[in-house]
């Protein structure tokens, strides 16, 4: 059998369950300083700026410019489901390997921008991305795949954006989808559904999933940039998970 939660909006008489506020009955565990996470709230301050204004002005920089790295922290990192932790070298060096932004006709699709109520330097935003496959994907210095036309429907994803006191992105955790049951890239969202698109179609796309953890790790063997995630020595201490690409997450920050 299955378990009915009962909500009330106002939150009273015994049994009910408060939707709103902050934590009216004590629900939130204690923080923990080793959780990276705590690390992202600065102490505790409050941004002097407005976070969702300045992310919607990131999101609309275009990427070929290059004045969205230019606000990126020195100790940035990137996370999504299936690569990272990424620093901002690799993350470049990785989109002018890849120039996906040559080889598609992207449109993001933004919406839905709020703050994190439990973290004001963080911000969260929806995407669904539409493609069309108008260019040649190059994929190392041996495969390319030329432009087949074919229209990526993405699926509804979140991106979540954490700005340091300095006014600079310290992380990016993208393409976590919604719904993976909705579009037409078999739930991958993002880069994962740009290559689906273009016909590549051997990656899974899921966390957890060992066809992905091998072949990413198989990759990482060629010399080169297109890394699914930096070298040890890289990733910036504060970034404590030792989850990569698309391992399951770490259980020393999800148990």
């Amino acid at each position: 059998g299955g378990i009915a939660v009962v909500c009330s909006a106002e939150g009273k008489g015994s049994g009910e369950v408060s939707i709103f506020g902050t934590d009216p009955a004590g629900l939130t565990p204690p923080p923990s300083s080793d959780h990276f996470f705590e690390y992202l709230k600065f102490g505790g301050t409050t941004p002097d700026f407005d976070v969702i204004e300045k992310t919607k002005a990131y999101v609309n920089l275009d990427p070929a410019t290059g004045k969205a790295s230019d606000l990126w922290a020195e100790d940035y990192v990137l996370r999504g489901p299936m690569i990272g932790p990424l620093t901002r070298k690799d993350l470049t060096e990785t989109q002018q390997t890849l120039d996906l932004a040559s080889a598609f006709d992207i449109d993001r699709n933004p919406f839905g921008f709020t703050a994190d109520p439990e973290n004001p330097y963080r911000c969260f935003f929806f995407e669904r991305w539409r493609a069309k496959h108008s260019g040649t994907v190059k994929l190392g210095a041996y495969y390319s795949i030329e432009a087949t036309g074919n229209v990526m429907d993405g699926p509804t994803q979140v991106t979540s954006i954490v700005w340091n006191p300095e006014g600079k992105v310290v992380y990016e955790a993208v393409a976590n989808t919604v719904d993976r049951h909705e579009g037409n890239t078999q739930g991958k969202a993002a880069v994962f559904g740009l290559l689906h698109t273009a016909g590549i179609k051997t990656i899974q796309g899921y966390p957890g999933s060992l066809v992905d953890r091998i072949q990413q790790r198989l990759v990482h063997l060629i010399p080169g940039p297109g890394r699914s995630w930096s070298l040890e020595e890289n990733i910036p201490k504060w970034y404590k998970s030792k989850s990569r690409g698309a391992d399951p997450a770490d259980p020393d920050f999800s148990n």
